[in-house]
């Protein structure tokens, strides 16, 4: 959606160092002095195009001219504001009984809800509009959608109990007198807006009586969320690079809060619930609030990460679990980024060599169980594709090299990219036991029908994360099992049925050479050549469709399949790829379907 209409940066090198800050650290998460007034920056020139909607204009803009402050001001530049009885309008967010308890002097009452898009129009939009609610979480969905109408809003830095009920002096500027908006305001918003930002606050309603009530949701469910190895979740840290690494939530992947960053929100799955966090909370709100807009299932972490001005809230604060390291976004780039030249595969009769030989290897047939017990390489242990794989992950070995076969080739692909990820040294044979292994010149001799057994387990040394990611990948098998994608592939005729009535339903993707793409290709598809570094490329694909992949024969489909669905996206791979001889009858070429140049 956004790669298509990319920010035009005018100034760009200086201006993205400038700007990157935003929430990366904490240190430089609010200002620390008043300011007579919040600028936002000129020096960015947004592009939009003619297909994009008023929504995705509107979050365009205000990612990629995010001002250095963040839309946020800190609570004792804010009091100080109050007390220079500066011309603005200060918006109190809490409920009325609270409101009525103690407010800022002039602040006007909408509580958190249908209130606010109710009272939208008698907002000024010829003053800055500053809004605060408890901790500053509200405020910050509050504040991205102000802006996105058009209001020039801010929120005050942790709302007033973590904020400004402890700026020295606030109590001289606090009343529990009411003020009312006033009558003669009458501000004009679009219409497809207004009724946007109506839908947001009504659809609160939905949520009320469940875990995501206003569109968060508690440290201690997302955790147990976690536990549960949950995959309807999609966790997203809009920390700093450098903070994330240090430690983050457990699965969770990083786009860094920082002008520019709707460009990556293509790479969120729109079929799943988006848990954004940050350090507290608050831009975690904004960014809330534009995916909910552009039509994410998106909430915020109570709390965030956690950092010392908020605490006991956040999830650091309460102890939870922090990992280091880059996480599965990480481990999945480092998969495609230090590729080796064996494509992570080995040729079939170099296989049997190595068998013949009695090397020291590990070799897992993934084939079903009545196949392998017809007969299987010797020393082959079995582990029917699905769970039993992931089940037995930590018996299978990682000091030694491991040979995965399934059929073909295909499930073998998306098995070694999964075990590499889990830092297993594995590569699949080459168009595995049927069009490979079998036609091998005296492969008889190292063919068996006994079988083997898993030895002892190993001490796992790959993480919570990745094994919790390949266990979710496997038991997601069974809800593809009875649809067109079934084991994450889709068969040629099936792919050919889509091209034929809906094409735009789907993400075609071919990860064959640029020269043989250009020779001849799927119809609709996209290039992104097999090669070390491919993973550059990831982000210009559109999440919100099934991404259809295809190579030669399937096998490094498979792998870019498994690396694409640890990212989160609804990836599958084409059944016999565009087909070669070896693999005859199945492939796209072989069956005679299109190809276009």
């Amino acid at each position: 959606m956004f790669k298509k209409n990319k920010v035009i940066l005018m100034i760009v090198a200086m201006l993205l160092i400038a700007l990157v800050a935003g929430c990366s650290t904490p240190a430089q998460e609010v200002q620390t002095e008043p300011v007579e007034k919040i600028e936002k920056s000129e020096a960015v020139e947004v592009s939009v195009s003619d297909d994009m909607g008023i929504m995705e204009v509107a979050v365009e803009k205000y990612f990629a001219d995010k001002p250095s402050h963040n839309y946020k001001i800190a609570q004792d530049a804010f009091v100080e504001k109050v007390k220079n009885e500066e011309d603005m309008f200060v918006l109190d967010i809490r409920q009325a009984d609270v409101y009525a308890e103690g407010h800022i002097d002039g602040a006007v009452n909408a509580p958190w809800g249908a209130a606010i898009s109710d009272n939208l129009d008698k907002l000024p939009m010829d003053k800055p509009v500053y809004v605060y609610c408890y901790t500053g979480q509200t405020a910050g969905q509050t504040v991205a959608l102000l802006n996105f109408a058009g209001f020039e809003a801010y929120s005050v830095n942790l709302g007033w109990n973590l904020g400004i009920s402890k700026v020295a002096g606030v109590e001289d500027v606090t009343v529990t007198e009411a003020s009312d908006f006033d009558a003669d305001v009458n501000t004009e918003i679009d219409k497809d807006m207004m009724a946007a930002i109506v839908s947001y606050f009504e659809g609160l309603a939905d949520v009320s009586d469940t875990i995501y009530k206003n569109y968060k949701i508690s440290e201690d469910n997302l955790k147990q969320l976690i536990e549960d190895k949950d995959d309807s979740i999609y966790i997203l840290s809009v920390r700093g690079a450098e903070d994330f690494e240090k430690g983050h939530i457990a699965r969770a992947f990083n786009i860094p809060w920082a002008a520019g960053m709707q460009e990556s929100f293509n790479t969120i799955p729109k079929d799943k619930t988006i848990v954004v966090y940050c350090y507290t909370g608050q831009t975690a709100g904004q960014t809330t609030a534009a995916l909910r807009m552009l039509g994410y299932d998106a909430v915020s972490l109570n709390g965030g990460m956690g950092m010392e001005a908020n605490a006991p809230s956040g999830w650091a604060n309460k102890g939870f679990e922090v990992f280091e390291g880059t996480g599965l976004e990480g481990i999945v780039n480092s998969y495609f980024a230090d590729k080796p030249d064996n494509n992570y595969k080995i040729g079939q009769d170099a296989f049997i060599e190595l068998v013949n030989s009695e090397e020291d290897m590990f070799v897992l047939d993934i084939r079903q169980a009545d196949v392998y017990a017809e007969g299987h390489i010797k020393g082959a242990v079995n582990a029917p594709w699905g769970t039993a794989i992931s089940d037995n992950l930590d018996m299978i070995p990682s000091d030694k090299p491991v040979y995965v076969y399934c059929y073909t080739g295909q499930t073998a692909g998306q098995t070694v990219a999964l075990l590499n990820f889990a830092g297993i040294d594995a590569k699949s044979v080459n168009l595995g036991w049927n069009l490979g292994i079998s036609k091998v010149e005296g492969y008889e001799a190292a063919v068996t029908t006994e079988a083997m057994e898993f030895g002892p387990a190993k001490a796992a040394d790959y993480g919570y994360e990745i094994e919790s990611a390949i266990e979710m990948y496997y038991s997601g098998l069974e809800k593809v099992s009875d649809s067109i994608y079934k084991n994450y592939k889709i068969s040629e005729d099936n792919l050919k049925a889509i091209l034929d009535e809906k094409p735009d339903s789907i993400y075609l993707l071919s990860v064959r050479g640029a020269k043989d793409f250009a020779e001849g290709h799927i119809p609709t598809a996209f290039n992104i050549p097999w090669a070390a570094g491919m993973q550059e490329a990831f982000p210009t694909l559109n999440n919100d469709k099934t991404t259809v992949v295809y190579c030669y024969t399937g096998q490094t489909a498979g792998q870019t399949t498994a690396g694409l669905r640890i990212l989160g996206y609804d990836a599958v791979s084409l059944n016999g790829g565009m087909g070669m001889e070896a693999n005859a009858p199945s492939g796209w070429a072989n069956k005679g379907y299109e190809i276009v140049q």
